[in-house]
């Protein structure tokens, strides 16, 4: 076995997107990092569909957000949600949803986009080999670990050629999905609901299906009959006609083979039709989330240990929110100057995330199983004021896990260890309706500056401190004090407008673009504030 003294200090296991976004972040930052994935990066069965609109703004960050916009999926395709008795049958009720190509609203600079796994996973890839320091090395696998005080060593395998590599590194990163084998083997639990159900997706290529069955395009037709709602269909590729159809809940028994699809499409669509069938799997819904993120020094990001229904498409950009928030941390613990408190306010900022977030999208499919009664006219003449009526309750109920802006931008670290209270009282947290807030802890608002650039721009290499309005209060003894403790920071003049936001002369941000602190002068303790921040 070749033992070798690694070169890079963090050692990332698992490849899907929140591997991927970790390796990028450290890339971004400097930080040399190997990454491990056994599979070997391509996506057949693409998981994640959304790139929601905080993961747009990371993708700014590093330089991609143009290959999201620009991925195959049509730009002007209609995003509506149409809800069916079948594709073939009746309209229930429609949310109109603008295309991808939409300009962004007032809240940021970007947008929400369509773009499946299939097309992001490997836009994060290219990325992440745009830095020397970086390296990828799939069809390779992770065996054994152990952890001490000093560091991580990892047993490792290429699956092609067999040979085994025993690895040294500073912090190992398990982003290696629901089954984490990292999280067995640190021993830590999940707690929560546990199982919601066992489900199915299907997916097929169907040219002219739409057509076919007279509607409308849609992204997504949620398809409620007799037995309640029952499954949902999502255009994948439109240009290519695939689709997956999303079964809810199946008996835990089925297997690939004992599941009848022609039996499922025919009840989709309300008739017969030939479809080409290109993938099949069976998973387990789950709301869960794991009693810590971290043990010494090794770290757990996305399914690892957050565990969510998809209904909202927050899993994946829940976990790029993990990767973010901890790839700072590393970064500034590797570079000398993040200290000791640091990298354990990972755990502390981001369980309570985790939670919340597996809390309101295991809450939205609880939701779907409320129309099982009362539907036995829904597919005949008399059933009109049925089908009127229901129509109404599905926007209203169901439609809430289309419109989650609040839930995608409106998460703060509360009671956070290195962030500095105001004494101010949070805003309401609306999955709905975001309200923009310069709170410690909450996402720094965006606005545009008169230079054409968003003032999120500023913000991800250090921390920056905000100089709002003519009169802001010189930020030199900050700027000292950063200095003297090798701190990478910079201070920003801005115009009074962002007072309307910020709420105060002076706002320090940290590296992920999160509030450390506000302020109307800079505190006779500047340097045990910085301190704070920076987990000394």
């Amino acid at each position: 076995m070749t033992i070798t003294q690694h070169p890079r200090p963090v050692l990332i296991v698992g490849g899907g997107p929140v591997g991927l976004a970790l390796a990028v972040e450290l890339g971004w930052r400097g930080i040399a990092c190997t990454l491990v994935e056994q599979g070997d990066g391509t996506i057949v069965s693409p998981k994640m569909n959304e790139v929601n609109i905080r993961t747009m703004e990371f993708c700014r960050r590093w330089g991609i957000a143009k290959y999201v916009y620009e991925c195959p999926f049509p730009p002007d395709y209609p995003l509506d949600v149409a809800f069916v008795t079948t594709l073939a049958g009746h309209e229930l009720s429609r949310m109109r949803v603008p295309p991808r190509m939409t300009k962004p609203e007032s809240h940021s600079p970007v947008r929400q986009q369509v773009c499946s796994q299939m097309w992001f996973d490997p836009i994060l890839q290219r990325c992440a080999r745009t830095f020397p320091n970086a390296d990828l090395r799939y069809r390779t696998r992770l065996e054994s670990f152990e952890a001490s005080d000093e560091g991580v060593t990892a047993d490792i395998v290429d699956l092609e050629s067999g040979r085994r590599e025993r690895v040294e590194a500073v912090y190992l990163v398990g982003c290696d999905g629901a089954n984490s084998m990292v999280r067995r083997c640190l021993g830590i639990e999940l707690g929560g609901r546990g199982v919601l159900d066992h489900s199915l997706n299907l997916f097929f290529r169907a040219p002219g299906l739409l057509k076919t069955c007279g509607k409308e395009p849609a992204t997504t037709f949620i398809a409620v009959d007799r037995g309640g709602l029952w499954a949902i269909l999502r255009a994948i590729d439109p240009a290519n006609a695939m689709w997956r159809l999303m079964v809810l809940a199946i008996d835990a028994k089925e297997t690939p083979e004992s599941i009848d699809r022609e039996a499922l499409i025919r009840r989709l669509i309300g008739r017969t039709m030939d479809v080409e069938w290109l993938g099949l799997s069976i998973w387990t819904r789950r709301s869960a989330v794991a009693e810590r993120y971290s043990r010494g020094r090794v770290f757990l990001a996305g399914d690892a240990v957050h565990q969510f229904s998809p209904s909202g498409g927050q899993g994946m950009n829940t976990g790029i929110g993990d990767a973010v928030d901890l790839g700072w941390k590393l970064a500034a613990v590797l570079d000398g100057w993040g200290g000791d408190r640091l990298l354990p306010s990972y755990g502390s900022e981001r369980r309570p995330i985790g939670t919340r977030n597996v809390d309101l999208t295991t809450g939205f499919y609880l939701d779907h199983h409320k129309f099982a009664d009362g539907l036995a006219v829904i597919d005949e003449a008399a059933g009109c004021q049925t089908r009127q009526r229901l129509g109404e309750v599905l926007v209203r109920d169901v439609g809430r896990m289309f419109c989650t802006t609040g839930l995608q931008l409106g998460y703060r670290y509360e009671n956070s260890p290195i962030c500095v209270p105001d004494g101010t009282s949070p805003e309401p947290d609306d999955p709905k309706d975001y309200t923009p807030s310069a709170r410690p802890g909450s996402r720094a608002p965006h606005l545009w500056l008169p230079d054409g650039r968003s003032i999120l721009d500023l913000y991800g290499r250090g921390f920056v401190l905000l100089r709002i309005g003519a009169g802001a209060p010189d930020g030199s003894a900050f700027e000292s004090t950063a200095q003297a403790r090798h701190v990478p920071s910079s201070t920003v003049a801005i115009t009074a407008d962002a007072m309307k936001l910020y709420g105060r002369r002076l706002v320090l941000v940290r590296p992920d673009g999160h509030v450390a602190w506000r302020g109307d002068t800079i505190p006779p303790n500047a340097a045990e504030m910085l301190d704070r921040a920076c987990g000394r």
